[in-house]
């Protein structure tokens, strides 16, 4: 029986997209800057639309085939509404790239 905790060998990131309350900060088709939402991306089917915290409604994104890196990792600009409401919150948050 192992006593390792089920985090190890997760970086910060994975670990923060298990938990409760996840900002997660997403580039929606056409769109040049992140936005940030509270579901999980997967849970939705891409083209879906979800708020986000700035109170617009953002489509879930496409997937991207492995092994392509998305195009939109590169992409670091967030909303300014997003990010002001995000730190009101306090929540952890993490980069979700398709």
């Amino acid at each position: 029986m192992s006593t390792s905790a089920w985090w190890v060998g997760f970086d910060a990131a994975s670990v923060a997209a298990r938990r409760e309350g996840v900002v997660y900060w997403i580039v929606p088709p056409g769109s040049k800057v992140r936005h940030g939402i509270t579901d999980k991306p997967g849970r939705w089917p891409a083209g879906t639309g979800v708020a986000a915290l700035c109170g617009e409604t953002v489509k879930i994104p496409w997937p991207t085939p492995w092994p392509t890196t998305p195009r939109t990792a590169s992409i670091t600009d967030q909303c300014t509404e997003c990010v002001a409401e995000y730190r009101l919150r306090g929540s952890p948050s993490t980069v979700w790239d398709f």
